[in-house]
């Protein structure tokens, strides 16, 4: 297993590598303020560990060039993204780029164990595609709060039997690496602040609306989390009392009347009432409607498809 970082500078370092491809030792000292000497101990310290690979010359900025440096092209990170009716599981290099990536219908609620075995399955598949001989990291995202520090998750409405379920621990048994757990929304908005619309600011907000309903919450370009780590949970406030029956067991949530699910059923409703002939000949070919099934019937023009969503 590759060694970790050692200090802030060293991560710092990393991240900018990552983010931003190979670089000069020079221009690294400009964006972390190291004086020459600092950067020179910090850098030499990481090409130690293996983490990091000089990467041809850098241009010249007027006395003796010197090398750029990149992440090691050999580094391989499993990515996982546990939603509530499906996985996705991806393998990328240093720079974040996807090498291979694998989608499966699974259920949630069939437990940590059932959904972990599946992971793994996937992973092994991925391995044996020739993508990755091992993993040095991996991330794991599922819709629910999580406390990061513990990598753990804390009473997730729409999750039986993951409450407190070891993920972080389990899985880095399993992987033979470090693995970072987190709410799938918070792991999305830094995705967009790594490669998406939030590259250039340092607080927003990303809202997920799928199956369910999630929000990462980034200030200062750091997530916020709160104290249980569901911040962002905006899917299980009550909108309407006495409304809908959500998943989580309680009555009028968010996620109960304006997710995905909650538009596919209503477009049922509208197939069946008469009200689009377009949804009706949807329902009639495929027996139930999806949100996709929407979308489509909207971008066909269906104006009951528009107004639904």
């Amino acid at each position: 297993m590759t060694a970790r970082p050692a200090n802030a500078h060293q991560g710092r370092l990393l991240r900018l590598l990552r983010d931003g491809g190979p670089n000069s030792r020079a221009q690294l000292g400009d964006l972390v303020d190291l004086s020459r000497s600092k950067l020179a101990v910090e850098v030499d310290r990481l090409l130690e560990t293996g983490l990091v690979v000089a990467d041809g010359l850098a241009a010249s900025r007027g006395g003796r060039r010197s090398h750029n440096l990149r992440l090691a092209p050999a580094l391989r990170f499993l990515g996982v993204d546990i939603g509530a009716t499906s996985i996705d599981v991806a393998v990328t290099n240093a720079e974040l780029e996807v090498l291979g990536h694998l989608n499966q219908p699974m259920d949630v609620s069939e437990g940590p164990v059932a959904v972990f075995e599946r992971v793994l399955a996937m992973a092994e598949k991925l391995k044996a595609s020739g993508v990755a001989e091992g993993f040095d990291g991996a991330g794991i995202g599922v819709p629910g709060p999580v406390r990061f520090p513990e990598g753990v998750p804390v009473a997730p409405p729409i999750m039986p039997g993951w409450d407190g379920f070891p993920v972080r621990e389990a899985l880095s048994q399993d992987l033979g690496c470090p693995v970072m757990v987190d709410n799938d929304v918070n792991l999305m908005a830094m995705g967009e602040q790594h490669a998406g619309v939030a590259r250039s600011v340092g607080d927003y907000l990303c809202v997920k609306i799928g199956t369910g309903i999630g929000c990462g919450i980034v200030i200062g370009g750091q997530v916020y989390r709160g104290t249980t780590g569901s911040a962002g949970d905006i899917g299980h406030i009550q909108v309407q009392p006495d409304g809908r029956a959500c998943a989580c067991g309680n009555l009028g949530c968010l996620e109960a009347h304006f997710s995905g699910a909650a538009l596919a059923r209503d477009a049922e409703d509208a197939a069946r009432s008469g009200r689009s002939a377009q949804l009706a000949a949807r329902l009639e070919a495929a027996g139930e409607l999806t949100a996709a099934d929407v979308s489509a019937a909207a971008a066909a023009g269906d104006t009951v498809a528009l107004e639904l969503i």
